[in-house]
């Protein structure tokens, strides 16, 4: 009885670990990159107020085509000068790890290499740096052309 009590209790322990512990070491394991805020379309342009971008901080956003997910991020450097960047690089896309912010700099989730947000140009030569999407601005709005988004989505 004391043996059929173990065998019990080892495959109740079994089941909450598949309970509680798979879901979250699965979800890790996917290869759909993190989602940030979501952004919309009108007419085939993404719009986002300079006056929620223009800040002097980092912004990530998510853009869905067909199920895909496409990331970039926006960002101020010293100039005060507005550039968007997908949130990948060619080297480590396929990791579909993206960049976080730490202090000043934005890092790279793969490899660890750091950019000076402030930096007016990121250097591209250790092969590692955000992707630059193109767009414009006015006194505004910041907009990107869905096409020009849609060309990254290999990167995704």
């Amino acid at each position: 009885m004391k043996k059929m009590v173990r065998y019990h209790h080892a495959w109740l322990r079994l089941c909450l670990y598949a309970l509680f512990a798979a879901p979250a070491v699965l979800s890790g394991c996917s290869k759909l990159p993190s989602e940030h805020t979501v952004v919309t379309t009108q007419n085939g342009v993404i719009q986002l107020p300079l006056n929620t971008v223009n800040d002097g901080k980092v912004h990530f956003y998510t853009y869905r085509k067909n199920g895909k997910r496409i990331n970039f991020l926006v960002r101020t450097d010293r100039n005060n000068s507005l550039t968007v960047h997908f949130d990948a690089c060619f080297t480590c896309s396929k990791s579909k790890k993206g960049y976080r912010v730490e202090g000043a700099d934005l890092v790279c989730n793969e490899c660890n290499l750091r950019f000076p947000i402030a930096e007016e140009h990121w250097d591209n030569s250790m092969g590692c740096s955000p992707v630059l999407l193109k767009s414009t601005a006015d006194n505004e709005y910041l907009r990107i052309v869905t096409a020009d988004i849609e060309k990254g989505a290999k990167l995704f």
